[in-house]
């Protein structure tokens, strides 16, 4: 059975140094390909790559569209591109942002899981909100291994705690004892793992107790099944392409499938389609027909800022509309009757327009 070897990493707010232990406490004999998503603005060049280089002695480059996934090899996403997987090779997109953000978390998860299932080892660090929640959650229920950085230890907690709530991870570890079990993982069959000694930390009155795997000697045996196009056989050689995989990852079904989730009532704040409510386990997210996709977090955090746009619309609307009933008036000296109604529409739209800034300041 061939060893877990597909390593994808994601964290937005506070994960670059955890992110620099972990790529720099690699051995140049790793045999596992990387992929890294982290939150990044969509203008700017990306400096991740040559940060990460400098203190890697494992390759690390830029993914690219079509490239084949190298074993020994450390690929981080594009500005504005996400980074999804398909057998044996990356996609670099622009597609629907999700959670808010391109590039995503989920879409890189989401793919793995499906197309290399058991081989997968998801690692989420410090962020903010809840992307990589959903996509750590596929790839343990395709039988991949679940890490999530010690929310105590990470700069922004808010990503790994909503992980550690809705993906229950196999280990929840500080960065610094991620690689050493990720060395470990990596060198044994997907189904005899050794799992930590200690016990998960508690986190909000909550500690995580891995899956429903029997455990027996501080090893889990897997019931899970592997991906289609996983064979046995001799461990390739580092820098050989991964070649096999289950190619069900496609443009069409990773996004809008009509077949899929239930319509709710409210409304994609970027395309203002219908947004469909979709449920695995615990987690609500809402997908719009593009591809739109939010956690219940994101949602409130995008509807936030479209209602805030709205009122300063509508603030602008009416103290330009109080102007010009008040410019218009006092050039009709004499027609009194419509000065008097237009002044008076006036101080209306005036007064209105202070309760409405009053309520945005406050």
């Amino acid at each position: 059975m061939p060893q877990r070897d597909i390593i994808v990493i994601g964290g937005s707010a506070g994960s670059f140094d955890p992110l620099r232990i972990i790529i720099s406490s690699l051995p140049a004999s790793f045999p596992g390909s990387v992929l890294i998503v982290t939150h990044m603005m969509a203008d700017f060049p990306s400096l991740l790559e040559e940060h990460l280089s400098s203190n890697s002695r494992v390759p690390v480059s830029q993914a690219a569209d079509q490239e084949p996934i190298r074993r020994g090899h450390i690929y981080v996403a594009r500005p504005d591109y996400h980074l999804t997987v398909e057998a044996g090779k990356m996609r670099v997109l622009r597609g629907p942002r999700e959670n808010r953000h391109r590039p995503a978390i989920d879409p890189l998860f989401r793919t793995a899981a499906r197309v290399y299932g058991q081989r997968v080892i998801g690692i989420i660090l410090s962020g903010t909100l809840e992307d990589g929640s959903m996509g750590l959650f596929a790839v343990k229920q395709r039988g991949g291994i679940a890490i999530v950085q010690d929310p105590n230890e990470a700069a922004s907690p808010e990503m790994p705690r909503r992980a550690l709530g809705y993906a229950t991870p196999h280990y929840v570890l500080k960065a610094r004892d991620i690689v050493p079990n990720l060395i470990n993982l990596v060198q044994v069959d997907q189904d005899e793992i050794v799992m930590p000694k200690k016990k998960a930390p508690k986190t909000n009155g909550q500690k995580t107790n891995g899956d429903s795997r029997s455990r027996n000697g501080g090893r889990v045996r897997s019931s899970a099944k592997p991906a289609q196009g996983t064979n046995g056989g001799a461990q390739p050689s580092r820098g050989a392409p991964i070649t096999d995989g289950d190619n069900q990852s496609n443009l069409k079904a990773e996004y809008f499938d009509e077949g899929e989730g239930n319509p709710s009532v409210f409304a994609c704040p970027e395309c203002h389609g219908v947004l469909w409510e979709l449920r695995e386990g615990n987690l609500l997210q809402f997908r719009c027909r593009v591809g739109h996709t939010y956690g219940s977090d994101s949602l409130v955090v995008e509807l936030s800022a479209a209602s805030e746009a709205a009122l300063w619309a509508a603030l602008r609307a009416l103290e330009e509309k109080a102007a010009m009933q008040r410019r218009i008036s006092d050039g009709m000296s004499s027609h009194p009757t419509s000065v008097a109604r237009l002044r008076d529409q006036s101080e209306a739209d005036e007064a209105h327009a202070r309760v409405l800034r009053e309520m945005i300041f406050t």
